[in-house]
């Protein structure tokens, strides 16, 4: 009887299995040289890029917007300045980088590795002396789950936060054109008002040189007017210098040519004063200033990275497999990188990472004390604005215009002069003057807050007439 050792037939059950042991070790390789985290938002925050970038999807000059009217309303502007605006579209394609870092920052560092060897004997090769192997790459190791998914979510939330920097952006841009256009408005109003005014004070002087003749007016009285009209015909002339260079800048902001024309307003849009406290606009900007959302997310980011600073503690692996083609011999290796040696580096990595989030809180802090004093000071502007509007409306003009209606009837009998009806003119265009500047400062506060607290980036106006303003239901 012949006795068969049981060694060999345990060899054969693993020689079987040996095909088996080498695909799932490779597969598992593969997969794990692949694997690439997906945080939750990720998807949302593409399909948001994508639809917020549709204007840009093209290359500028492969783009054909339509043309800017040439009487173009603040909103048409806004509207062009966002689809134009180079700064704007560098803000959103930083976001599109920031979200591409998510799948980077989410992948294993490490790469499939395949290798295969042949010991040559007597010039021969044969299949006990080839091998084949996988692993992953000596140079970088296989890290844990953990650590990609926390890489991941600090990407997620800094591309978040990128998000916010674009949303800042286009809001500056709005508020940037909004000022640029009243600024504009207010020269091309004043500049009617002071030609009227010029006119006015012409006939005012041709009267004044008819009464020397007859001896009713002193010369000095004369001379004075002449002073006055010439010091107008200046500041015409300077309010007629300052409508090009004006509009170049805002042409600059619109992303269009310096010298294209554009229309002036023959008004000032009059815009409604919010009816809230302080209080209630700081809560509102706190929750929704695009900047101060940017912060926030970078510091939810900053607490994740003091973790992930501490996971470089935990210890990463190797892993390979090699064998021979005829299965006599399987090596499966696998090793433990241990950080022993490196704790002072990562104690500072986490500290540094410590002091980054301080940083990005004092920003945070930072930015919050000048938005809130930006806020008060818009607010105590616009509201000062607005009374003296109110009080020039309801109470200044209409008694100007009486005082006008009763001299021009004084005349009419005799019992005034022509020079005390164009005296009340001219006080009535210098009024209108000031008008037109309360409300222009008041349009751009306004705009300012607007930017601020991130409200809708359109605001229906309601136009005024030759730069006298109305009030509703009057």
């Amino acid at each position: 009887m012949m006795l068969i050792s049981p060694r060999p037939k345990v060899m054969r059950h693993w020689h079987g299995y040996c095909p088996w042991l080498s695909i799932m070790v490779v597969a598992a390789l593969t997969g794990l040289a692949g694997c690439t985290v997906h945080p939750a938002g990720e998807g949302k925050l593409r399909r948001q890029a994508q639809v917020a970038g549709k204007a840009f999807a093209k290359p500028f000059a492969q783009r054909h917007p339509p043309p800017l009217p040439f009487n173009a309303t603040p909103r048409q502007l806004v509207h062009y300045a966002l689809r134009n605006s180079p700064q704007v579209q560098q803000s959103y394609w930083q976001w599109r980088v920031a979200i591409e870092n998510i799948p980077q920052a989410g992948t294993q560092t490490t790469t499939l590795m395949l290798n295969a060897g042949t010991l040559l004997s007597r010039g021969a090769a044969s299949l006990s002396n080839t091998t084949v192997g996988a692993g992953n790459m000596g140079s970088a190791d296989i890290q844990w789950p953990s650590k990609i998914s926390a890489d991941a979510r600090i990407a997620l939330l800094r591309a978040v936060a990128a998000e916010w920097n674009y949303q800042a952006r286009r809001f500056a841009l709005r508020r940037n054109v909004l000022d640029a256009w009243y600024d504009y408005a207010r020269t091309a109003v004043i500049l009617q008002l002071a030609k009227r005014q010029q006119s006015l004070l012409q006939s005012a002087i041709a009267l004044n040189h008819a009464g020397i003749k007859t001896g009713t007016v002193r010369p000095q009285q004369w001379l004075s007017g002449q002073n006055r009209l010439d010091l107008l015909r200046s500041r015409i002339v300077a309010l007629t210098h300052q409508l090009p260079r004006q509009l170049a800048a805002l042409n600059a902001l619109l992303g269009r040519p310096a010298d294209m024309p554009l229309k002036p307003p023959q008004a000032i849009a009059e815009l409604s004063v919010p009816a809230v406290s302080n209080n209630q606009l700081l809560a509102t900007a706190v929750n929704r200033n695009p900047k101060l959302q940017g912060l926030r997310k970078l510091a939810a980011a900053g607490r994740i990275s003091i973790r992930r600073a501490a996971m470089q503690y935990i210890p990463n692996f190797d892993i390979g497999l090699s064998t021979s083609l005829d299965g006599t011999v399987q090596n499966f290796t696998g090793a433990l990188i241990v950080p022993a040696l490196r704790y002072q580096a990562i104690n500072a990595s986490i500290r540094q990472a410590r002091d980054q989030l301080h940083a990005t809180r004092a920003a945070w802090r930072g930015q919050y004390n000048i938005l809130a004093a930006r806020l008060l000071i818009d607010l105590i502007a616009m509201r000062n604005d607005h009374r003296q509007l109110i009080l020039f409306r309801c109470h200044i003009l209409p008694r100007r215009r009486m005082m006008a209606a009763l001299t021009r009837a004084a005349y009419q009998q005799g019992r005034a002069s022509i020079g005390q009806q164009l005296r009340l003119d001219q006080t009535m265009l210098q009024i209108q003057q000031t008008m037109v500047a309360l409300q222009t400062d008041l349009d751009q506060r306004i705009a300012d807050i607007d930017a601020i607290i991130a409200e809708p980036m359109e605001r229906p106006p309601v136009k005024t007439v030759h730069g006298e303003l109305r009030v509703p239901g009057r």
